[in-house]
């Protein structure tokens, strides 16, 4: 198995709620064959496997709405980084939340890239009130697609709600958390050298050539290619 300075794509994802992180998380890991190690999605795999010995606790924890200890998680990280499918890297998106996970990585990785995915919190608000949906799951936005008659749905005919977590100040109540926790996980990597901001105010596809562009150049730097 490769050292850990050995391996091009040790990439991290930063970004608040519904900056696309994830999307690019998943572009990056497409684009360079590398895997996408998404903490929430590995924690809901341990959860709903009944032969994980681990299952019952983090359903309980998970349930409760508690957070999975730093120890835990970074435990359950580790494995994943020692797989043959990490050799040439990896995309991580949802950690490290905590200074001590970021020393915890620091110990066993060599993190090439952590790109910040920005959006303005006021974006953020906007994008998550603005979201309506329906008892059937379909999901709708007043602003960014709006259903023909306001309030009811296009698909079923149902009527509309916002969910509890959408309303401003919860949007408001959560952006005042990530930025309690992430800050100076940005501010760390920031004074490493590290820290890549790209704007998420924009396309998709935008966002995502603004990352591979900063890729490529980095690449050009260090081969004394300008």
């Amino acid at each position: 198995m490769p050292s850990k300075n050995e391996k091009p794509f040790e990439i991290i994802m930063f970004g608040p709620p519904v900056s696309g992180k994830g999307t690019q998380a998943k572009l990056l890991s497409d684009t360079f064959a590398v895997p996408h190690i998404s903490t929430g999605d590995l924690l809901r795999a341990i959860k709903s496997d009944p032969n994980n010995p681990f299952s019952k606790e983090i359903a309980e924890t998970i349930d409760a709405g508690k957070l999975v200890s730093d120890e835990f998680i970074s435990k359950i990280v580790a494995n994943k980084l020692e797989q043959d499918e990490c050799n040439l890297g990896y995309v991580l998106d949802g950690y490290p939340r905590t200074r001590d996970q970021v020393d915890f990585l620091e110990g066993i990785a060599d993190v090439d890239y952590v790109f910040l995915v920005e959006v303005p919190d006021e974006v953020v608000i906007e994008r998550i009130s603005g979201r309506r949906m329906c008892k059937n799951g379909h999901t709708w936005h007043i602003k960014y697609s709006p259903t023909k008659e306001a309030d009811i749905c296009d698909a079923c005919g149902e009527a509309l709600y916002i969910r509890d977590d959408d309303t401003e100040a919860r949007v408001r109540d959560r952006l005042t958390i990530y930025h309690l926790n992430n800050d100076p996980i940005l501010d760390f990597y920031s004074k490493q050298g590290k820290l890549i901001r790209v704007n998420g105010d924009q396309h998709i596809e935008k966002v995502f050539q603004q990352i591979i562009k900063q890729m490529v150049n980095d690449l050009r730097s260090n081969i004394g290619w300008e």
